[in-house]
C-alpha cells in the first residue's frame, strides 16, 4: 500500500494544534490525518526544526568563536609591531632576540589589550604575568597565536618570518657590545692622562660611581647620534658641556640627557677633555665601531618595516580570513 503524505497546509494545521496541547485524537478529527501518520509527520517536523537549529547554533558559535579569534591575532601583531619597533638602547649585558620574544610573549596581550592593542585604563605598556605559572601559560598561548599568524601568511606575499628581525637584533646588540666594552676600557686610561681629576676629593670617594656617569652619558650621545644616522667628532663634542653647579661643583652635560655629573668645579674642564679625549680615540676606531652599527641600525629599522607592513591589519585581517590555521574554529 502506498504511503500516505502529509500536505504542506496539513502539516501545518498539525503542527498548530499539537503545540496547542490537542490529543492525536482530536488532530485526527480535525484534519482527517490518521493519528499515526500525523505523529510521524510532526516527528520528522521536529528532527527537521532541531538540526536547523543545531546548525545555525553551530554557525552562531564558530562565528564568535572566529571574531574572538581574529581579534587575538590583531592584539599580538599590535603588540609585536609596537615592542619590536623600537630600536634597543645598548646595553653590556644584552638580551638576545630569542628572550626579548619570549619576553613579550609571557605578557597576558589578551587580556591587557584591546582590539587595537592599547592598554585598559591605568595600565601600563609592559605590564608582566606575576608567577612563572601564569607566565608559562601566557607563553604556550601566545606562542601558539604566533604559528598561527605565520600559517595565516604563508602563503601571502607578505610571509611572517622573524628570522630576519632576530638577525639584525643580534648582530646589532653583538656591535653594541663591543663598542661599550671599549669605552669602558678608554675612559680609565684618559682619566689617568689628568691626575688632577683623579687627586679630586670627590672622585677618590666616588670614582667608579661618576666615570660610570660619565661613560652612561658618553654613550647616550654616541647612540643618540647613530640613531640620526650621523656620527661626527666636531658635533659630539659641542654637546659635551661644563655648567656652574654652585657651591664650588660643576655640572657636566651630555646633550639633552636629564641627568648630569657632578665633579669639583675647578676640575669640570678637565672632566670635559676626558670625555672629548675618549669620544676622539673611539671615533678612531670609526670603521671598527661606529660603521658597523650605523649599518646594522638600518638594517633593524628594515626589518621593522617589513614586520610592521605585514601585520598592518588592513593587509593581516583579508590574509586571515581567506585562510585557515590549526586554531581556527571554522
Amino acid at each position: 500500500m502506498r504511503r500516505r503524505e502529509v500536505s504542506v497546509n496539513e502539516l501545518a494545521k498539525i503542527v498548530s494544534l499539537r503545540q496547542n496541547n490537542f490529543s492525536w485524537l482530536k488532530i485526527e478529527k480535525e484534519t482527517g490525518v490518521p493519528r499515526r501518520i500525523a505523529q510521524r509527520a510532526y516527528r520528522d517536523y521536529e528532527r527537521t526544526q532541531a538540526g536547523g537549529e543545531f546548525k545555525a547554533a553551530r554557525e552562531t558559535v564558530a562565528t564568535e568563536e572566529l571574531r574572538n579569534h581574529l581579534n587575538s591575532l590583531k592584539k599580538l601583531a599590535f603588540v609585536l609591531v609596537r615592542d619590536l619597533f623600537d630600536i634597543p638602547w645598548p646595553s653590556r649585558d644584552p638580551q638576545s632576540a630569542k628572550k626579548f620574544l619570549k619576553f613579550l610573549l609571557e605578557r597576558d596581550i589578551a587580556s591587557e589589550y584591546g582590539v587595537y592593542g592599547l592598554p585598559s585604563r591605568g595600565q601600563s605598556r609592559y605590564l608582566s604575568t606575576t608567577d612563572s605559572y601564569s607566565a608559562e601559560v601566557c607563553y604556550r598561548q601566545n606562542e601558539l597565536l604566533l604559528k598561527s599568524l605565520q600559517e595565516h601568511t604563508k602563503h601571502t606575499d607578505h610571509k611572517l618570518n622573524l628570522s630576519d628581525w632576530e638577525n639584525a637584533y643580534d648582530t646589532c646588540r653583538s656591535h653594541q657590545v663591543k663598542l661599550l666594552e671599549e669605552l669602558d676600557q678608554i675612559l680609565p686610561i684618559v682619566l689617568n692622562l689628568h691626575p688632577e681629576l683623579k687627586r679630586a676629593e670627590v672622585m677618590a670617594s666616588k670614582e667608579k660611581k661618576i666615570t660610570g656617569q660619565m661613560a652612561d652619558g658618553l654613550t647616550y650621545l654616541l647612540w643618540q647620534s647613530i640613531l640620526a644616522g650621523k656620527v661626527e667628532l666636531e658635533e659630539l663634542v659641542s654637546k659635551v658641556k661644563v655648567l656652574g653647579g654652585g657651591e664650588g661643583r660643576a655640572e657636566l652635560e651630555f646633550g639633552n640627557l636629564a641627568s648630569r655629573v657632578i665633579v669639583p668645579e675647578d676640575v669640570g674642564a678637565q672632566a670635559k677633555e676626558v670625555c672629548i679625549g675618549v669620544i676622539t680615540n673611539l671615533l678612531a676606531r670609526r670603521k671598527e665601531l661606529i660603521d658597523p652599527l650605523l649599518k646594522n641600525v638600518e638594517k633593524l629599522r628594515r626589518a621593522n618595516d617589513d614586520l610592521a607592513k605585514i601585520l598592518n591589519p588592513l593587509t593581516l585581517v583579508p590574509d586571515i580570513l581567506h585562510s585557515k590555521c590549526d586554531l581556527c574554529p571554522c
